[in-house]
């Protein structure tokens, strides 16, 4: 069965694995290098990286310290009509209330009891539906809180005591201390609630009864209450959700109304519950609930003396109850803030740093694949060293039309005999051309790093740095912007989808030109590249030549020598093909299509004895190195000698056939 019938036949299996691999978002996408790097980076996006990870940093640890801190809490608030709450106790610690009655002059009446009594009732009126009648019943039930000047043990907060420091408390009545401990007041409900409790305060004039005869006489009490003030000393809170804490902070207001022995005047004063709902916690929710009053109307109500109080002061809730929603950012939030400003920071600094990145790249991939002509005396150069090849390859061809000896057996060269061919067979060229940059410097070069650091220099490339590319983005160097958007179009066409398929068809219909029906058919079967295990050792690099010996390790091994053993190898497989009795025509195209400096290089170094010594016996990849490979008795390079010299052939240098003992 074929591939394809055997694919359409598992359907079910082949749409199951197209669903699991859609829904795996950990899937391992294909990485792709460029230059041998996963991704192309440079100093500028470096330092922008660092920046833009310092601000971050700066901006994680700020929002660290207001978490910390419980600083700007985002509030929402909400009001709600009541009818019935829960009882709100009126504890000394929670709430203060001061009732005090002064003159005109505001002067502190010391009347009371004689004059004029004060009562504060803690009243509580509830509401049941009658089940037999079907009717409402009220019902009323009031607490007396007997008054008593304020001393030191009715103010127990730092705040109380500070504020009534600077009052003269003995004419300042408040409410009795153990009967305010053991049954504090209550607030609760509405006038409209099913359970509606409230404080009243009355002030009435002084009357005798059965119970008390120390009141004044009429026209005293007359006198004394003809006209003044009505002044209470009652608790407040204000809501300051931005600090950290309680949300409230408790003050105490002096109030006071005028009163009359002619009138009687009402005085509804109403609180409202605030309840605080305040998230404390740093990842989790952890909600702390407060409640606080603070006074929110206060209406006054006058008609004539009515014969029962001047003054009657109501305390109660208000219909309406507030309800606040303290949040702090959680450790969440703030990564997620810092999340948002990473991304919009790299985002403005990709539109800065993406052209300028990708023109660097694209000039790092144009100078790895392709060399730019320099200015006209650089291409002279260049002509002059082709022109110089040129006619070395003349003498070579004259060369090999020279009388070739055969020796046997002998694989030792004599030194000065290899140099007087050498100097032969290059004189007439040396005389006609002069010498290539390239080929000078070589002169320069004592030993192999010299070689490699003249290998790396010689690279005909745009040597343009990041300052550069940013004069480019701005109009200048126009001529090395037009050298790297050529390279760029050249290099991209290659990378088209289309155009490497079509590679990949020539590759298939190459291999039935070149290989028979048997080749091709072995050719399916070649082994995969194998990773040798010895590659991992310390010493590796003396055993490579080795190692190499067995094919499948060859293909591995080519991309982990170093440029310089490359040379090496080139220089012998050059040696080899001009020793050859006939070159073919594909050697004859390599050596055409050579760099013009390796080959001028190859040239020089076989001509020149102390120049290869110089540069090849200290190399550390020596060892790799088998010239007694590239001897051979017949050599196209055959010397016109002289009658001493009849038995030796020049053909390798000494440094080589040493190598071999």
């Amino acid at each position: 069965m074929l591939k394809y019938q055997k694919k359409n036949k598992n359907q079910t299996q082949t749409c199951f694995r197209k669903v699991y691999g859609g829904l795996d978002l950990f899937g391992q996408p294909p990485a792709f290098k460029i230059l041998k790097q996963e991704k192309f980076t440079t100093s500028l996006g470096f330092l922008f990286t660092i920046g833009l990870s310092i601000v971050c940093v700066l901006y994680t640890l700020i929002q660290l310290q207001d978490l910390y801190a419980q600083t700007g809490p985002r509030v929402t608030m909400s009001e709600e009509q009541v009818v019935d709450t829960n009882a709100y106790p009126l504890e000394m610690k929670n709430y203060t209330i001061g009732i005090t009655m002064a003159n005109i002059s505001l002067g502190s009446l010391q009347t009371l009891g004689t004059h004029f009594t004060m009562s504060v009732q803690n009243c509580k009126r509830v509401r049941q539906l009658d089940p037999t009648t079907n009717k409402t019943v009220i019902s009323q039930n009031c607490t007396t809180y007997p008054t008593e000047p304020c001393g030191d043990q009715h103010f127990v907060t730092d705040l109380q005591k500070a504020y009534f420091s600077k009052i003269k408390l003995g004419f300042v009545q408040c409410l009795n201390v153990e009967q305010w401990q053991e049954n504090p007041p209550q607030l609760q409900g509405t006038v409209q609630g099913t359970v509606y409790q409230y404080l009243q305060i009355t002030i009435a004039q002084c009357k005798n009864t059965t119970n008390k005869t120390d009141c004044a006489p009429k026209e005293k009490i007359w006198k004394e209450l003809q006209t003044g003030y009505y002044a209470v000393h009652l608790i407040d809170n204000l809501i300051q959700m931005k600090n950290p804490g309680t949300p409230f902070k408790n003050i105490i207001n002096l109030q006071y109304t005028t009163f009359s022995n002619s009138t009687s005047k009402s005085v509804f004063q109403d609180f409202k519950i605030i309840q605080s709902d305040t998230d404390t916690g740093y990842i989790m929710e952890d909600i702390q609930t407060e409640y606080g009053l603070i006074q929110s109307q206060n209406r006054e109500s006058q008609d004539n003396y009515n014969n029962q109080f001047i003054i009657q002061h109501v305390i109660n809730l208000d219909s309406r109850q507030g309800f606040y929603n303290r949040e702090y950012q959680k450790l969440q939030d703030i990564f997620g803030n810092v999340g948002g400003l990473w991304q919009i920071l790299f985002l403005a600094m990709s539109a800065l740093l993406q052209p300028l990145t990708s023109t660097f790249m694209n000039l790092q991939m144009a100078n790895k694949l392709f060399r730019f002509e320099g200015s006209n005396s650089e291409v002279l150069q260049v002509q002059q060293s082709s022109d110089s090849i040129d006619e070395v390859k003349e003498e070579v061809k004259k060369s090999q039309s020279a009388i070739k000896v055969n020796v046997f057996g002998s694989q030792q060269l004599d030194v000065e005999s290899r140099k007087s061919f050498t100097s032969k067979r290059s004189l007439q060229g040396q005389k006609s051309m002069s010498k290539s940059v390239f080929v000078k410097s070589v002169d320069k070069v004592n030993n192999y790093k010299q070689m490699i650091q003249l290998l790396k220099k010689r690279k005909q490339s745009l040597n343009l740095s990041m300052r550069d590319i940013i004069l480019m983005s701005f109009g200048c160097k126009k001529k090395e912007k037009q050298l790297i958007n050529y390279a760029t179009e050249k290099f991209m066409n290659k990378l088209d989808i289309a155009n490497l398929i079509s590679k990949v068809y020539e590759i298939d219909r190459l291999k039935l030109i070149l290989l028979n029906e048997q080749q091709q058919k072995l050719f399916n079967y070649l082994p995969k590249p194998i990773i040798p295990e010895a590659m991992f050792g310390e010493e590796f690099q003396k055993k490579m030549k080795v190692v190499e010996q067995k094919q499948a390790y060859k293909v591995i091994l080519q991309d982990e020598k170093p440029e310089f053993m490359r040379l090496q190898e080139a220089f012998v497989a050059y040696v080899k093909i001009q020793q050859k009795n006939e070159v073919s025509e594909v050697d004859k195209k390599i050596l055409d299509i050579l760099d013009e400096d390796i080959l001028e290089l190859f040239e020089n170094l076989y001509c020149n004895t102390q120049k290869l010594e110089n540069i090849f016996q200290d190399s550390p990849m020596k060892l790799q190195l088998q010239f007694s490979d590239i001897e051979s008795p017949k050599s196209n390079f055959q010397p016109e000698l002289e009658e001493d010299m009849a038995n030796q052939i020049p053909v390798l240098p000494a440094m080589m056939v040493r190598s071999q003992e």
